[in-house]
């Protein structure tokens, strides 16, 4: 696997199930079942400086520090892709991380493997084939929070089932991971890494 370049992040529909939710508040840093990527496979790490984050709607850079990524590990194993998320602070509500897969030679398709983090509700994934960020899809997934770390456990299940060459993509593929936190005034803080565009 080889780091990847760019992708859109659809936080438009976090800002509005964030909205939704006001009123809730959920401050677990440990929730699901998180897993330890090296124990799926050989990992892929790539690392960030902390307090790189982007900003809206006159947001502070250090609003979110929970979607201030400054590490992914990645591996795959027996059928398994994990996907391992840290972060510059506990992670909270509401966040979305995103890990953006792209074929190594060309650059579509365009896969996203997505975990949503909402109050009062267990994290989930979603799987994006089109590569606009507006058709995530819910999969079977093992999602977990350990303090400043998040995981995604998928199969190649839903990969196949998904067509447009997904299953390809599953098997060598280049990345990058992104996140996108709302803050109160309905602002919002992204981050990407290894390279943003």
């Amino acid at each position: 696997m080889r780091r990847n370049i760019t992708i859109v992040l659809g936080a438009g529909a976090l800002l509005a199930a964030a909205t939704a939710g006001c009123g809730t508040t959920d401050d677990t840093h440990n929730y699901g079942s998180f897993t330890d990527c090296a124990k799926i496979g050989r990992t892929v790490t790539t690392s960030d400086p902390k307090g790189d984050q982007r900003r809206t709607n006159g947001t502070s850079s250090d609003a979110a520090p929970m979607g201030d990524l400054t590490k992914l590990r990645i591996a795959r194993g027996g059928g398994r892709l994990c996907a391992e998320f840290t972060t510059n602070d506990q992670i909270r509500p509401y966040a979305a991380f995103v890990l953006t897969m792209r074929p190594q030679a060309t650059d579509t398709p365009v896969l996203q493997l997505e975990a949503v983090v909402l109050a009062g509700e267990a994290p989930r994934a979603n799987l994006d084939v089109t590569g606009t960020g507006h058709a995530f899809r819910k999969v079977d997934a093992t999602v977990g929070i350990d303090g400043n770390r998040l995981s995604i456990l998928v199969t190649r299940a839903p990969f196949e089932r998904a067509g447009a060459g997904a299953a390809a993509i599953f098997d060598s593929f280049r990345f990058q991971a992104r996140s996108a936190v709302a803050t109160r005034n309905e602002g919002r803080v992204t981050d990407c890494m290894p390279v943003c565009q």
